[in-house]
């Protein structure tokens, strides 16, 4: 090879990690340094607020995701969730009608390239694990690369099986590699033939793939507890096989990312509703883990069962709870008020067509959720409230109430700030213990963020404050009363956009084709 060869490739190299450098390992998403209850994102403590698509964006084709995107940034929100590629769902799946997860016959997009064999079980050819699919890629990069420019963060799922073995590309029905037959179960387990070899492939390729992207949490499985739990009822753990599996994923993960510029939060789904992580689990299974997700947490019972955790508890997804906005609403305020980083509901009005979320939300049978502008709206109310307090100082402090109220949830910087979510609805005048000094107390209306104000003097050890709850409860903030504004830095998302790389070629792509060349 000639030295003008040469130096063409290592300055393609150069390039490659320059690209990742420009975002610079201090820019990822990670685990706030002096508070881990709370994500650091561009330099400042924050919390995760969604309410998406369920998570088909890149999978098919039709979904216009350069408008969901764009919609999710008008309504101030900051995350999304999406699932990469090794599951798709079927037209009647959970009885949602527009699935974005359930692309028309023939056009899941799949990591893998279509073989010349027909038959796959959603339509078009079966796949062929041995070549990747460059229309994936190019797509999956083109999301990313806006994701990255509008400041939205992307809890990315590697896995996932649930009631969708039929359709995956890994099943032996739908490919032509000869994967061994197994039952969905072992899906999620070290026992799984040489399916184990296709998903460490598939794992490893994503990785490379996402590594340049700062804004990426790595979420290693959903809901693997589904048709699999630890024990019977609906909140369940997964059994001790799929957390060992887990702990093989976390594996792949972080060897692959020894190598290269960038280092990612890594989370998965533990159960519905709430149960303790055992320590000696924490230390087997986990221990590469940042971010552990409930589903279905209305009451934040995973916050209480793990207080002491060290890691950061996210509801990322709650929905089929009716199509009422008040259901999603308080569970959003109870759990982020409780403790947690991150809240997520299922926005069913995005769909093929309505990538704007103007669509109505259709069911078949017993399933039915929400979505729509409205909840988005309120959904910013919230995480503007959470992004106006100083969170690498707050942690949860039920003990600032004492007494005029029959429940609440509250957090505490003391001396500094004291927020407190009050559910229900009517007046409401609860007594509050805080730092003796003059403070501002700020009720904010949960429905349209208005702000009703109170400065009063802490010169006992109570004061009585009053408020009025509407649309399922209302929230308090109080800090000094000569600041000038909250503590925390409320971000606007045309301050908290991330240019990102540019789109074009995979990322490990570009890199071989560079080393290829020497």
């Amino acid at each position: 090879m000639s030295f003008i060869q040469s130096a063409k490739a290592l300055a393609s190299l150069w390039m490659l990690a320059a690209l990742s450098q420009a975002a610079g390992p201090e820019a990822t998403i990670r685990l706030h340094p002096d508070n881990p209850r709370y994500f650091e994102w561009q330099r400042r403590a924050t919390v995760l607020v969604a309410s998406g698509e369920h998570y088909g964006a890149v999978i098919n084709p039709d979904f216009d995701f350069h408008r969901y995107l764009a919609t999710i940034q008008a309504a101030g929100l900051n995350h999304t969730r999406l699932f990469l590629g090794d599951y798709a769902e079927g037209a009647d799946s959970f009885g949602i009608v527009d699935n974005p997860l359930a692309p028309r016959e023939g056009r899941f997009l799949a990591p893998w390239a279509r073989s010349e064999t027909p038959c796959f079980a959603r339509g078009g050819n079966k796949f062929d694990l041995d070549r990747w699919d460059p229309a994936y890629f190019q797509r999956l990069h083109e999301f990313f690369d806006e994701a990255s420019r509008r400041g939205i963060v992307v809890e990315a799922v590697l896995f996932f099986i649930g009631p969708g073995y039929d359709f995956s590309p890994l099943n032996p029905k739908n490919n032509v590699n000869g994967t061994t037959a197994i039952d969905g179960k072992r899906y999620l387990s070290l026992d799984s033939g040489n399916v184990l070899a296709r998903q460490e492939a598939y794992c490893r390729k994503l990785i490379r793939e996402l590594n340049r992207y700062p804004n990426v949490i790595f979420n290693l499985c959903n809901e693997p507890w589904f048709y699999n739990q630890e024990k019977e009822g609906f909140a369940s753990q997964p059994p001790a096989a799929v957390k060992a599996w887990i702990g093989h994923v976390s594996e792949w993960v972080a060897n692959e990312e020894s190598r290269l510029p960038l280092k990612h939060l890594m989370s998965v789904d533990i159960t519905n509703q709430g149960s303790s992580i055992r320590e000696t689990e924490l230390r087997r299974y986990f221990s590469k883990l940042s971010v552990f997700n409930v589903h279905y947490d209305a009451n934040a019972d995973m916050l209480r069962a793990n207080p002491n955790l060290g890691r950061l508890l996210a509801m990322n997804e709650t929905g089929f709870n009716g199509t009422e906005d008040t259901n999603y609403r308080t569970q959003g305020w109870n759990f982020l008020l409780s403790g947690g980083g991150l809240y997520g509901n299922l926005d069913f009005s995005f769909s093929v067509g309505h990538e704007d979320g103007t669509g109505t939300p259709r069911y078949t049978g017993d399933y039915n959720a929400g979505g729509g502008a409205a909840i988005r709206a309120q959904m910013r109310i919230l995480l503007d409230f959470m992004r106006s307090l100083p969170l690498e100082a707050m942690q949860p402090d039920n003990g600032i109430v004492v007494g005029g109220a029959d429940s609440w949830a509250a957090l505490a910087a003391p001396g500094k700030a004291y927020a407190v979510w009050f559910p229900g609805d009517g007046p409401i005048a609860p007594v509050i213990a805080v730092s003796a000094g003059r403070w501002r107390a700020e009720w904010v209306d949960i429905l349209t963020g208005a702000v009703t104000t109170e400065t009063f003097t802490q010169k006992s050890w109570i004061s009585t404050l009053h408020g009025t709850r509407r649309g399922g409860g209302v929230a308090l903030r109080v800090f000094p009363a000569d600041a000038t504004q909250p503590l925390g830095v409320a971000v606007s998302q045309a301050d908290s956009a991330f240019a990102g790389p540019p789109a074009g070629p995979g990322f490990e792509q570009a890199a071989d084709e560079a080393l290829a060349a020497m």
